[in-house]
């Protein structure tokens, strides 16, 4: 058998023993998801061979993020962040913070009463719309496809807020270029941080507002509170701890 990844810190939720990261296609298997119960054929399980699906993985959290934002009136992006990922349910790795980004962007834009370019409100449905696309980006881009998806979920954001589609010329480009400069930010050379990611991505999303359309929200930056749940957490030598 081809050697596999193999990280002590990265546990398995169902027994806590590590997970295994395939990456020979040898080495990949058919497993049955502990909730769901659908076979998937996947790379990422845990030595005793449990998984768990990306979409019973991130079900409540995604759950927490909409309920969240469709309540809060919080208007920093970053204090909303820290109070969902700070939830019981919201786990310190996982692809539900791909959704949160784009989520948290939007609400406190909204909450801002800041207008999107053409003159319309920010609306639920816009948020709504945010977390049905993030939610598609499957845990482990980062790695496996060198796309994170917390810095993907920036440019959903921007998408949703410019009104881009594939056809429309330069709300398209904003939402690709927002998303290149989240992208560059994570790529630090550190070991993977979700909640890093996330706050990158917010930073450059908000820098890039301003940029574009002199759109600039009061908030402030915090000491990372989630260094003591992470056991894999760089210290010092991460931007945001």
């Amino acid at each position: 058998m081809s050697k596999m990844g193999r990280n002590k810190s990265d546990k398995c939720e169902i027994c806590s023993k590590s997970l295994i990261y395939a990456t020979k296609p040898e080495d990949y298997k058919d497993l049955k998801c502990e909730f769901c119960l659908k076979t998937f054929h996947t790379n990422t399980y845990c030595i005793e061979g449990h998984y768990i699906c990306d979409s019973c993985h991130f079900k409540g959290p995604i759950e927490i993020i909409d309920k969240i934002c469709e309540e809060s009136t919080i208007k920093d992006p970053f204090e909303l962040a820290d109070l969902i990922m700070k939830h019981p349910k919201f786990k310190v790795y996982g692809p539900e913070h791909h959704v949160l980004t784009p989520a948290v962007i939007l609400t406190a834009l909204k909450n801002n009463n800041v207008k999107k370019p053409d003159g319309n409100e920010i609306s639920l449905f816009d948020i709504k719309e945010a977390i049905r696309r993030a939610s598609k980006i499957p845990g482990g881009w980062c790695g496996f496809y060198g796309s994170c998806g917390a810095g993907m979920g920036s440019g959903v954001a921007i998408s949703i807020f410019t009104g881009a589609t594939p056809s429309t010329d330069y709300p398209r480009t904003l939402a690709n270029l927002v998303t290149s400069r989240s992208l560059n930010r994570i790529a630090d050379n550190l070991e993977h941080c979700c909640k890093r990611s996330v706050r990158l991505s917010i930073i450059e999303t908000l820098d890039f507002l301003k940029e574009k359309f002199n759109i600039d929200l009061e908030y402030t930056h915090k000491r990372c509170c989630f260094s003591n749940i992470n056991d894999k957490c760089v210290k010092e030598k991460c931007p945001i701890f």
